[in-house]
């Protein structure tokens, strides 16, 4: 049984589909590195979009990840499964989302942006905890093992230095914002929807993101660059990326794909030198290691005794 992608995956889809011979798991770590690689491109695009209010950037991205969603659904004669993805589903979608993004947003001021992004990358291991519990599952200790080293690698990678100062109400708002992801994820992977649920969560995600510009932050007027950036974040890093993630949620390979998304930080990194505002050092490149091999370790491909991992 099939899930109906959005119009913007069906390119992709196609091309995961075409993948048989290498099985199931191999489709789950497509569906994972594709929303990795557009989540990469987030930082670049919050950097062009800068300095307009960050709620306003994240409101109208999600403004338009709705449009652009909803308009290619109608073209695609999907528009009434668009419209009727259940209350529920759009509010866990929303709320998860939404708590990332806000916690994320509350603690970079306060830790700086390194530093709250190592703090909030917790949330794969996270996940692949609270799977286990759910499922009643033992984690193997090459998996465990992989998931860390791909944390270890996320901080040599970023170097967080905590130059702000050591604020513990910062590190707790992006610990916070790694849980609401990891428990955001776990719920989703017990979705059984046929359809985009992520495009139609976009407009309730936008309507709040803007309640909180219009309350905490002054107005802003944008240039046409800003407009082009904000259209990119919620076409690319925001709607499509997450839709790939709610696919890649409901394969079960849930180790493998969080031990791939520790990829995020560095192909982030690697994005932001290729447009000179980042730079690529020893630290990067030996994250960029410990996390590659994590991630292997993680899925489950690397050689281990028999009753582990």
């Amino acid at each position: 049984m099939k899930i109906a992608s959005p119009p913007l995956l069906l390119g992709f889809s196609a091309l995961i589909e075409r993948l048989p011979p290498f099985g199931p798991q191999t489709r789950a770590a497509c569906l994972a590195l594709g929303a990795v690689l557009l989540w990469a491109t987030w930082p670049a695009l919050a950097t062009v979009a800068s300095p307009a209010p960050p709620f306003l950037i994240f409101g109208l991205a999600s403004a338009i990840g709705f449009a652009v969603s909803f308009g290619l659904s109608a073209i695609q004669g999907q528009s009434a499964s668009f419209l009727s993805t259940p209350p529920r589903t759009l509010a866990v979608v929303t709320i998860g989302l939404l708590t990332n993004n806000i916690l994320y947003l509350l603690a970079m001021p306060r830790i700086g942006p390194a530093e709250a992004n190592v703090i909030s990358y917790l949330w794969p291991v996270l996940l692949v905890a609270i799977m286990a519990r759910l499922r009643k599952e033992r984690l193997g200790q090459i998996r465990m093992l992989g998931i860390a080293t791909a944390f270890v690698g996320a901080v040599f990678a970023i170097g967080p230095a905590f130059d702000r100062g050591f604020d513990g109400g910062g590190i707790l708002l992006a610990f916070f914002s790694g849980l609401s992801f990891a428990v955001y994820a776990a719920i989703r992977s017990y979705g059984r929807e046929m359809h985009d649920v992520i495009g139609p969560s976009m407009g309730l995600l936008a309507i709040s993101a803007l309640g909180f510009h219009t309350i905490f932050e002054p107005s802003a007027s944008l240039t046409l660059t800003q407009w082009l950036a904000i259209a990119g974040i919620g076409i690319a890093p925001l709607t499509l990326s997450n839709a790939l993630w709610d696919r890649a949620v409901r394969t079960g390979y849930m180790a493998m794909i969080s031990g791939i998304a520790y990829l995020t930080p560095l192909a982030s990194l690697a994005l932001l030198a290729l447009l000179g505002v980042g730079t690529v050092s020893v630290g990067v490149v030996a994250g960029a290691v410990l996390v590659v091999a994590g991630a292997l370790a993680a899925s489950g491909f690397l050689p281990r005794r028999k009753g582990h991992g």
